[in-house]
């Protein structure tokens, strides 16, 4: 029995018809129903009746029907499992906290590639970037870490597996717009900054440890959190407000008219990306790394 055989006995099933299924099979009908009767001998069975209305399978030959489908729908399964082109479209996630050197990085990374690819950015809180690369959902996590916290994330990391390799450092700086009455100083103090509205991504952070800017709430007469990295810029640049962070300012990735100033004592941040300690990066990664370290340090405060 051979799985020409098998497509033979499916193809009289469709059509009914020893001459149309041999028209359908590009073979003669003779050709057919010699290797018909090939196979009746060689299972000692009677696959069909031949009637006057065409031909209709015995108890047997659709008991055999129904093996010689399922047998070629393996056999196709098979060719196609060890046939199919490799996937060539890359797919990559990475999440981050909300960085303008971090998008640009991805930008240039997106334009090192010329075959298909579906890629992914999340940007978001400390935790949902720590969550993301604990769960495999993101390959990498761009996130900083300060002096404050540091011994918490080492074993916070050392618990969930995690990795953070560090590619820079900055003191802790002030964004604000240009015409804010602070911008003309060259070191602004934290009693500074009391008369200011204060503008946090850290509302839906559980501890201070993961809060993206490290500074004690209490003291600060006016907050207002946001989620967005565009809603922080658009505020920044039409308020008074301020934001303490890397300092770091990427040209056509924020607004225009933001800037940044040394704080007086701020804590060192260490800026870099985590990964699971199980995952070995592919090439189009450590590229990405590249590039990132590239835009990091451009966009670093002089």
């Amino acid at each position: 029995m051979t799985l020409q055989q098998c497509r033979y006995l499916i193809s009289i099933a469709k059509y009914q018809s020893f001459n149309k299924a041999a028209t359908a099979l590009y073979v003669t009908q003779p050709s057919l129903s010699k290797a018909i009767r090939n196979l009746e001998e060689e299972l000692s069975i009677t696959i069909f009746e031949r009637t006057n209305r065409g031909v209709l399978f015995t108890e047997e030959g659709r008991e055999l029907l129904f093996y010689a489908q399922k047998l070629v729908a393996q056999a196709e399964s098979i060719i196609y499992q060890f046939t199919q082109k490799p996937e060539t479209k890359l797919k990559y996630t990475i999440s981050s906290q909300h960085y303008s050197f971090a998008i640009e990085a991805f930008t240039h990374f997106m334009n090192l590639f010329h075959q298909d690819y579906e890629l992914s950015l999340h940007e978001g809180k400390t935790t949902d970037v720590i969550d993301d690369v604990y769960a495999s959902r993101s390959i990498l996590g761009v996130i900083s870490i300060t002096d404050l916290n540091e011994h918490f994330f080492a074993r916070y990391f050392t618990s969930k597996s995690l990795t953070f390799q560090q590619l820079g450092t900055v003191k802790q700086q002030v964004f604000l717009r240009e015409e804010h009455p602070l911008a003309t100083q060259s070191v602004i103090q934290l009693e500074d900054l009391e008369p200011y509205p204060y503008l946090t991504y850290q509302q839906n952070d559980m501890m201070l440890h993961f809060a993206e800017e490290t500074l004690n709430l209490h003291n600060q007469k006016q907050l207002i959190y946001v989620n967005d990295r565009g809603t922080m810029n658009n505020m920044l640049s039409h308020t008074d407000s301020f934001n303490l962070g890397t300092g770091c300012i990427v040209k056509g990735y924020m607004n225009a008219n933001i800037t940044s100033r040394p704080l007086m004592d701020g804590s060192t941040i260490r800026i870099g990306y985590i990964k699971r300690d199980d995952t070995v990066f592919p090439e189009e990664i450590i590229q990405f790394i590249e590039e990132l370290n590239k835009s990091l340090h451009l966009s670093l405060p002089k």
